[in-house]
């Protein structure tokens, strides 16, 4: 009886520790595959971003003879980041080349003029919309603080298409922009925050739209400068 006894209180010490060890094994294995998970998340060749924002621009003429300030503006871009280091140098830090390949900005300007007629000075309503599409190219380096946080800068060339109409003169004119984006963004796994400044210039050709002139929608030998500058807040999608 009492050798039954002492094998049978072996048999469950046994059994409980046997089980105690596969609970562990399984902890050690969810907390192995969370490792690598992540290490995999973090050793990425390249990440997708899109960002949709909020423009605030100020329009200058090239001699500075005039500032507006923007009423409203919106954009859009999309693009990806090709990481130079796959795995983060000290699980912290990766340097990339972002490539946006679209580039779409809206603006538009409401200012209150005076003219002059017939002796009499009148206020009339001037509006202006501004739009560009282009690209951008540039180096960025990304911070790795805590899991699935990443806090991101950059640095970048865009080169744009722009284009603007005057419905108070009837004027629409567009040209090649040079312009230069530098921001921030900080996302929480696939969804962030981010600002960036904008700025740069672009030579316009002038079209006239006069219904009165007799060379409708000719290009006007002239050419003009605008300068566009501001801040542009997005909300941030990665993936």
């Amino acid at each position: 009886m009492k050798i039954r006894n002492t094998i049978l209180l072996l048999l469950t010490v046994f059994s409980q520790f046997a089980f105690a060890q596969t609970q562990l094994s399984k902890e050690d294995e969810d907390r192995i595959t969370k490792s690598l998970s992540q290490k995999i998340s973090l050793q990425k060749k390249s990440q997708k971003y899109l960002h949709l924002g909020y423009v605030s621009h100020t329009l200058e003429d090239d001699y500075a003879l005039y500032s507006f300030k923007s009423k409203f503006g919106a954009n859009l871009t999309s693009g990806r980041t090709f990481y130079l280091n796959q795995a983060p140098i000290a699980n912290l830090l990766k340097f990339g080349i972002d490539w946006t390949y679209i580039d779409l900005n809206y603006v538009s300007f409401k200012e209150q003029i005076l003219e002059e007629y017939e002796g009499e000075m009148y206020e009339e309503e001037l509006n202006i919309h501004a739009a560009q599409a282009g690209m951008h190219i540039g180096p960025s380096v990304t911070i790795y603080p805590v899991d699935k946080l990443a806090a991101k800068a950059f640095f970048r060339y865009a080169p744009s298409y722009s284009a603007m109409y005057d419905d108070y003169n009837e004027e629409f004119s567009s040209g090649f922009g040079n312009y230069f984006v530098l921001g921030l963004s900080v996302n929480y796994g696939g969804l962030g925050l981010g600002i960036e400044q904008r700025w740069g210039s672009a030579k316009h050709s002038s079209f006239s739209t006069d219904l009165e002139d007799e060379e409708i929608g000719q290009v006007s030998g002239e050419k003009h400068k605008f300068h566009l500058k501001g801040p542009r807040i997005f909300i941030a999608f990665s993936f």
